[in-house]
């Protein structure tokens, strides 16, 4: 059916057989213009071609038939199953359909069928439940490579692929020109755009190796689609905001060095960098975005410090943004110090202040009078107003989503933008990190300040602990001090409660002269706090603790961490775990506890851990390991990497093309500049937003 006016790109009701119910189910597989509809692109080719030798079937193995119906009968009861003999090769198949059994009514005896599906062997009985079924009359030319949707079962593979042929035919018949020049098409390998269509949706039926590399073409022509499409909104986007006005920094070398000089450490040449590259971001007349990527414990909390002096140098304002109270509070009394000779307020907003103290606060901000704001979500509130708000911090920036993340800045909105420094320290591989986080400047800190000594990290069975007890014996005696992580993930708040006051238990019950307390989930905000700060006075031995002392914790005097049942964390957060000791000279360790019966998978984690002390290192073993799609799960809410069709491995793969894209774009007139952005963008507006 070839439809001769002209359809509306937004209004899918206007393909035959597309009614409100369908439209809904459309939209719910992401399809909601007719443009996203002829690109959702088959998931994979299914080869028709072989069919199964049956005297060769094993159980649960995917199976292709061709037969003739026996017999077909509907059981007894309440729901119906509706049963079909099938003699293949003189063998009889059972085929059984236990739902929707009406849709079935046309299959009678004496059709001849092609059907698929896994099969069932019980004894002498060979069964198919619900397999896929295709009536053969002679009249239609039988498909032998037949594209696959995944469509959440909302549409059926027939649906879905009529829908698709109608809008396909209608593309040809509007003669539909490439938005690619014959020279860039030649240059890349790439087919025409409706030879790309036509490879994906219609393959050739005769030949499945054939059908399927024309597949994969036509696929990698929409992939780098979509890749330069993201390209050219990401460059849109940084246009734009580049036309924003920034407040002016006024630097003075001469008190920045006495700053830096008045630490009582040297800078690492990572860090000198870092500040380098905050410094000539200032001197832009636009807002900046600038991510310190960095490994634990590599001082990003020193060049936050450095970057807020540049801020309150030019009279400006500094909010730092962190996840959580504890490291509001660590950050507080850290800057405290830092600028403790100079005439800074630094103040704390958490979501406990209350009443009269946060009017305060609040007014100071307002006011001006102070000078950097440290605070959890709290600062993200409407009624937080700055007078002057030059830079935003963000520690611990993948904690929060896009819109947290954005709102900070766009609350304090007047004429000027801040700019904005984001600090995080899960490293991620090189190769991911130009995808993820392209359209930000970037910043790597590499290296550890002076004097600090690889942490020691031992597998260790949970069955064989003593040697451990006397290890914590000394550490204790030597006046160190001990996080023990208590693995929580998938447990209940009251199941959390049990392991940890259990752990607490058992540890008392093994160091009965030493003071032990517990952080988690369920204690009162107060209490943890209270626990904190002692542990961080060496009032407390041994915290024992879930991961809530993963992010951003200082206490140079623990020089050990035991993690229990360790390989139920992910590699990274084992990583993050074990920064929270190695902090000073002293020789740190690292315990990871675990069952002899672990899998493959989690004990090459752990190895991976051992060997390792590099972040960066970590991150290249864990992509590894997982797979790029996995390591990224780049449909997670915060990233806004969120493609139709293209992966984080395409997303890599295409890389240097894509930077170099440039040249790609330019071949592109106006007209086919927005043609590419309207066919890939996510939504109406067709922007993204930095």
């Amino acid at each position: 059916m070839t439809i001769k006016r002209s359809l509306d790109d937004h209004n899918l009701e206007n393909l035959p057989s597309v009614g409100p119910s369908t439209r809904l189910k459309l939209h719910s597989i992401g399809i909601t213009r007719i443009s996203d509809l002829i690109l959702f692109l088959p998931a994979f080719l299914i080869d028709k071609t072989r069919l199964t030798n049956i005297s060769e079937i094993e159980n649960s193995s995917s199976c292709l038939f061709i037969g003739d119906i026996q017999k077909t009968f509907k059981t007894k009861g309440s729901k119906p199953n509706l049963i079909i003999s099938v003699d293949v090769e003189g063998i009889s198949v059972q085929i059984r359909f236990i739902h929707k059994i009406i849709i079935y009514s046309n299959l009678k005896p004496g059709l001849k069928i092609r059907f698929s599906g896994l099969v069932r062997l019980k004894g002498r009985l060979i069964e198919m439940i619900h397999p896929d079924i295709e009536i053969i009359t002679g009249k239609d030319v039988i498909e032998n490579v037949v594209p696959y949707y995944k469509t959440k079962r909302m549409i059926s593979q027939n649906k879905i692929r009529k829908l698709i042929k109608i809008v396909y035919e209608y593309l040809v018949s509007k003669n539909n020109a490439d938005i690619f020049s014959s020279a860039l098409l030649a240059k890349f390998k790439l087919p025409h755009y409706l030879d790309a269509l036509k490879y994906c949706h219609f393959p050739n039926s005769q030949n499945y190796d054939e059908s399927n590399l024309q597949f994969e073409s036509g696929r990698q022509r929409f992939i780098l689609e979509e890749l330069l499409a993201y390209k050219l909104m990401l460059n849109n986007a940084k246009k734009k905001y580049q036309t924003n006005k920034s407040h002016k920094f006024l630097i003075d070398d001469n008190m920045s060095n006495a700053f830096i000089e008045s630490l009582p450490f040297r800078l690492t040449s990572s860090q000198i960098n870092a500040i380098n590259d905050i410094k000539h971001s200032f001197q832009n007349t636009y807002p900046t975005k600038r991510l310190i990527q960095g490994d634990v414990g590599s001082g990003k909390t020193v060049i936050a410090a450095i970057a807020a002096h540049y801020a309150t140098m030019s009279n400006l304002q500094v909010a730092l943004l962190v996840p959580t109270e504890i490291l509001a509070d660590q950050h507080h009394e850290t800057f405290k110090k830092i600028f403790a000779n100079l005439p800074i307020k630094i103040s704390c907003l958490k979501s406990r202040v209350k009443g009269k103290a946060k009017k305060s606060l609040l007014d100071s901000v307002l006011c001006g009078t102070t000078n950097i704001v440290i605070g959890t979500h709290a600062l993200i509130e409407e009624n937080v107003s700055f007078k002057n708000l030059g830079l935003v911090i963000i520690d611990e920036q993948h904690k929060f989503g896009i819109k947290q993340r954005i709102k900070i800045s766009s609350n304090n909105i007047k004429e000027t933008y801040p700019h904005e420094i984001y600090l995080s320290a899960t490293p991620i591989p090189r190769s991911l990190s130009l995808v993820l986080y392209e359209g930000l400047d970037y910043t790597i800190v590499d290296q550890m300040p002076q004097g600090r000594k690889t942490i020691i990290t031992k597998i260790l069975s949970s069955s064989n602990k003593n040697k451990l007890y006397e290890h914590i014996l000394d550490i204790l005696s030597s006046g160190e001090q001990i996080y023990w992580v208590c693995s929580c993930i998938d447990l209940t708040e009251s199941l959390e409660l049990e392991y940890v006051t259990g752990m607490f238990d058992i540890l008392s019950e093994k160091f009965p002269s030493h003071n032990i307390a517990v952080l988690h989930g369920r204690n009162d905000t107060k209490d943890n706090n209270k626990n904190m700060a002692k542990f961080i006075n060496g009032e407390i031995d041994i915290l024992v603790c879930t991961t809530m002392i993963e992010v951003g914790i200082d206490v140079p005097n623990a020089t050990c961490i035991v993690i229990e049942d360790s390989n139920r964390f992910g590699l990274s957060q084992l990583h993050q775990l074990r920064g929270r000791v190695g902090r000073s000279s002293k020789q740190s360790y690292c315990y990871l506890i675990c069952k002899e019966d672990i899998n493959d998978t989690a004990r090459n984690r752990l190895i991976a851990l051992e060997k390792y002390t590099n972040g960066f290192n970590i991150a290249e073993e864990d992509l590894r390991l997982r797979g790029e799609g996995d390591y990224l799960g780049i449909k997670q809410s915060g990233s806004h990497h969120n493609f139709k069709l293209a992966t984080p491995d395409d997303a890599i793969i295409n890389y240097d093309i894509v930077k170099d894209a440039i040249t790609i774009l330019e071949d592109l007139n106006i007209e086919n500049k927005n043609k590419l952005i309207k066919r890939w963008g996510k939504n109406r507006s067709d922007t993204i937003e930095l």
